[in-house]
């Protein structure tokens, strides 16, 4: 085959567009159907309601849509829980923490965000040894779980908590 282009513009003949059908997308969920919501609120089961409908309601107003959309997402993704410590989150203890964070070049996306507990994300931005000292012992983490914070610290340029 020989491509040819037009203005220095590919030009690809149709017939050798080829695509692939989603593999594991469940046709059965979506919002226009009574049972395609009864299956989407399915998978919402475990969630405190309470604190998604909060979350919603109440957007961030110093921060874009994409972060407020990103964080209810993730709160929904995570089931509530903590990326680090897998507790479920009171709504006082939600917080939502740029991997990359924004003053080193990290934006708002989904991938770039997580949902932890205000007191690892303290702990993550912590850089005195009494203040990292106080909140692991609050805090009460295992080996892995300091390895994951750990992982967090490499993002924002800090050392290593040991």
């Amino acid at each position: 085959m020989e491509l040819r282009s037009v203005h220095d513009l590919p030009i690809i003949p149709i017939a050798y567009v080829q695509h692939k059908n989603p593999m594991w997308k469940r046709s059965s969920i979506n919002k226009y159907t009574i049972a395609g919501r009864a299956e989407i609120h399915k998978n919402l089961k475990g969630i405190n309601i309470d604190n998604l409908l909060y979350l919603m309601r109440n957007l961030i107003s110093d921060r874009n849509i994409e972060y407020n959309d990103n964080r209810i997402a993730l709160y929904a993704g995570q089931m509530g829980k903590c990326a680090i410590t897998g507790r479920k989150l009171e709504l006082s203890e939600i917080h939502c923490h740029h991997k990359k964070p924004r003053s080193l070049g990290g934006d708002d996306s989904y991938s770039n965000l997580k949902i932890i507990h205000i007191e690892v994300h303290k702990l993550i931005h912590a850089t005195t040894k009494e203040t990292i000292e106080k909140l692991l012992e609050r805090l009460k983490l295992t080996d892995y779980q300091i390895g994951r914070i750990n992982q967090m610290r490499k993002f924002c340029k800090l050392n290593p908590i040991i």
